[in-house]
């Protein structure tokens, strides 16, 4: 029987399943691991902007942060542009939460996931060909996620890249500052401050093509 995390018999809203499958991940170099998208992308009642993928939600960051940081030539702003990029840079994804459910009214914020059951990390991690890996996670909650799923452990304070061993793998994994309008919520108040703070997170994101 799989776990569940953040049990709740109250909060059973808008219960669902990962609308995606992974995507390029026996021959990537370098993952990117998310948690779960916003619950409009699994009924499919998408917004005007929205793309139908991996950080779809036009309030995510996350492709122009990827675009700029990696000096991309082609704007990433479709699935096909997007998925092509992340093949021509040996660039895999998938997300940790395989289904949950969220508060009533159906928020896309960490705090609001409940009943969360986590997908097999170690066993997608195996399809990889390649001994090391770099892996990128999209935040300090899906670094959390990561470590209940595989009980590696890693300092979830630093933003700075860190190497553990999982099995056979050598993973160099970094925690991104978030790609979501709130990201710099939970940092202390000179970097939320800071009208350059976004640099942060470009620095990070320029890693991601190595």
């Amino acid at each position: 029987m799989k776990k569940i995390y953040r049990k709740s018999t109250v909060h059973t809203f808008c219960k669902a399943k990962h609308p995606y499958e992974p995507f390029n991940i026996q021959d990537a170099k370098t993952l990117i691991i998310g948690n779960t998208p916003p619950s409009r992308f699994v009924t499919k009642k998408l917004q005007e902007g929205d793309i139908d993928w991996y950080y779809g939600s036009k309030h995510n960051a996350f492709w122009k942060l990827l675009q700029e940081g990696c000096n991309s030539q082609k704007p990433l702003n479709s699935k096909e542009v997007q998925q092509q990029f992340f093949l021509d840079n040996h660039i895999g994804i998938f997300d940790t939460i395989e289904e949950c459910s969220r508060k009533e009214g159906c928020g896309a914020s960490d705090g609001e996931l409940f009943n969360i059951v986590l997908v097999d990390v170690s066993a997608i991690l195996k399809e990889n060909i390649h001994q090391k890996l770099r892996v990128f996670f999209s935040s300090r909650f899906v670094a959390e996620l990561f470590q209940k799923a595989t009980n590696v452990k890693f300092d979830l304070c630093s933003r700075e890249m860190q190497t553990v061993a999982l099995g056979s793998k050598l993973l160099e994994v970094t925690i991104l500052y978030s790609p979501s309008p709130s990201w710099a919520r939970g940092l202390n108040e000179a970097i939320r401050k800071d009208p350059k703070k976004n640099e942060l997170r470009l620095e990070q994101y320029s890693k991601i093509r190595a």
